[in-house]
């Protein structure tokens, strides 16, 4: 039986499997999450959201899509978008400290990519940061294989550097 309503049919049971273990040991922990998506719109918080009996433990998320949002929503600076790009290590890393900064959340996870389009279509740079920690990074390769594929990826990816940061 799946856990998950809303993804389900989409979602690989692995990913499933780990997004419930992780909420289960965040809620046994008394910690939250938050979320700021750009490629993915929303379907990080839509997922942590989605397990029954432990969704409690997503704390807010931010679908930050321009880059004004970036800005005007986590404080990302518009000269760091400029000169680094959207889709970049520093937007994701500031992305994810702006979200903590800017939540009650214990860790905070962003998501930029090229979903299927831009200078390399599957990029994607996640961050994930917690209070009194250096915030990690990883950078992903997905390929063209379309938008919705890639947003799947990001989920598996997200996931494990959430639990990582647990």
């Amino acid at each position: 039986m799946n856990d998950t309503e809303t993804l389900s049919p989409v979602l690989p049971n692995e990913t499933e499997e780990a997004t419930r273990r992780l909420l289960a040991k965040a809620c046994e922990r008394d910690l939250m999450f938050a979320t700021a998506e750009s490629c993915t719109g929303g379907m990080l918080a839509s997922l942590l959201t989605d397990v029954q009996g432990v969704a409690h433990a997503f704390e807010r998320g931010f679908v930050t899509y321009t880059n004004e949002a970036k800005n005007e929503m986590l404080g990302v600076p518009l000269e760091l978008i400029e000169e680094k790009g959207a889709v970049s290590k520093e937007v994701a890393i500031a992305m994810a400290e702006g979200t903590l900064a800017r939540s009650r959340a214990n860790i905070a996870l962003s998501i930029t990519g090229f979903a299927d389009s831009g200078d390399e279509p599957g990029l994607v740079h996640l961050a994930c940061a917690r209070a009194g920690r250096v915030t990690i990074h990883r950078e992903e390769h997905f390929g063209p294989g379309g938008r919705g594929a890639t947003r799947i990826a990001c989920m598996k990816s997200a996931i494990d550097m959430m639990t990582e940061m647990l």
